[in-house]
Parts: structure tokens; sequence; C-alpha cells
């Protein structure tokens, strides 16, 4: 995941800098906090759903 989306940032730098207006490292890092944190909604709804 996280090659992924530096790849990602970095074939579309500049595109993404012209649609919003912050650092490219806060989106690379505000990305990865959306991904953990779905992650772990998913971790939980499956514990306690008894998948795990």
């Amino acid at each position: 995941m996280a090659i992924t989306s530096a790849a990602i940032v970095i074939y579309f730098g500049e595109w993404i800098k012209n649609a919003i207006p912050i650092n490219l490292m806060v989106f690379l890092l505000l990305s990865h906090v959306i991904y953990i944190g779905i992650r772990c909604y998913v971790k939980g709804w499956m514990v306690e759903r008894g998948y795990f």
C-alpha cells in the first residue's frame, strides 16, 4: 500500500497540487491514516461477527 500510494503521488504530483492546495507529504500521510482507519474498522467488524 505504501509503495503504491507513493508512486501515485509521485506520478500525479502536479495534478494533485493543482487540485488540492496542500503539501503532497501531508496528502500521502492523510491517505495512509484513512487506509489504516478503514482496516481497523473492517477488522473490528469481522471480529465482532466471529470471522476471526
